[in-house]
């Protein structure tokens, strides 16, 4: 038999590592001398450790391993953790060259524009969120802002007045995907944490979530919003993908009649790979 310190020498295990495993129960001492407390342990359980670090290697945990060794599980069983452990690399594979193929993207857009972009893209899940609302129509997107104050007003007023203490961030939705210059309706919503009854005019509902949502957050006056929308199609166009339904705008920061640039907007798309 050998020492902790011999065997970990033959396997090239720490003997940290060793102790590890002798507390997970995954490799105990072949003997433990009552006196001293050493360790001992047989070359013939070599081939246990081979198959823990050959688990370890295909990325199981400790725990997975455990549980793979143990001496009732079924052959089954077995296939089965491998496939799952087989989904989950291949997934990550996928994110991976997903990764990749930004980073190629702006190498190659900083090669070309020769400084970093204005805008950054961002991919993120929206979850479902309650909202009071209600909907209107802008004359176009340069004289807008006195309806919009008055269909916010209408929305605001109506959660306040059920004495609700806390409503988020304003939201813009254009639920009408043709392009238009005029005459643009648009529903807006102010997040709601509680139900609260309908009132004419305005309705609480769940506005739905969004698996994949493409946005940008723009700093500034409302009236160089386009550059932010420009910005955000172009990426959605190179990168392979399509808008899938309304787009957003999200008043993070903004304060009526204050300092236009200092106003905080996102824009968010819903997209899709093609």
């Amino acid at each position: 038999m050998l020492r902790i310190g011999d065997f970990a020498q033959l396997t090239r295990i720490s003997t940290k590592t060793l102790r590890h495993y002798d507390r997970l129960g995954l490799l105990k001492p072949n003997k433990v001398d009552n006196f001293t407390g050493y360790r001992y342990y047989s070359a013939t359980q070599l081939p246990r450790l081979n198959r823990i670090l050959v688990f370890k290697e295909l990325g199981f945990s400790l725990e997975e391993i455990s549980r793979l060794l143990a001496e009732n599980i079924a052959l089954e069983e077995i296939q089965g953790m491998l496939r799952l452990k087989q989904l989950e690399i291949k997934q990550r594979l996928e994110q991976d060259r997903y990764r990749l193929s930004r980073l190629e993207t702006r190498l190659q857009e900083l090669k070309q524009e020769k400084a970093m972009p204005n805008y950054e893209v961002l991919l993120k899940p929206v979850e479902a969120q309650l909202v009071a609302a209600t909907v209107g129509v802008i004359p176009n997107y340069q004289d807008c802002q006195p309806i919009f104050a008055n269909l916010f007003d209408r929305v605001y007023h109506h959660a306040y007045s059920q004495g609700l203490k806390k409503v988020g961030c304003g939201i813009s939705i254009y639920h009408d995907t043709k392009l238009r210059d005029r005459d643009i309706p648009v529903e807006v919503a102010a997040p709601i944490f509680e139900e609260v009854p309908d009132k004419e005019q305005v309705w609480t509902y769940k506005l739905p979530g969004v698996e994949t949502m493409a946005c940008v957050v723009h700093h500034g006056s409302f009236s160089s919003l386009g550059q932010a929308y420009n910005a955000l199609l172009e990426w959605i166009e190179k990168n392979g993908y399509q808008i899938v339904g309304s787009n957003r705008e999200v008043y993070l920061q903004y304060e009526r009649d204050g300092d236009p640039n200092q106003y905080v907007t996102e824009v968010q798309v819903p997209v899709e790979k093609t």
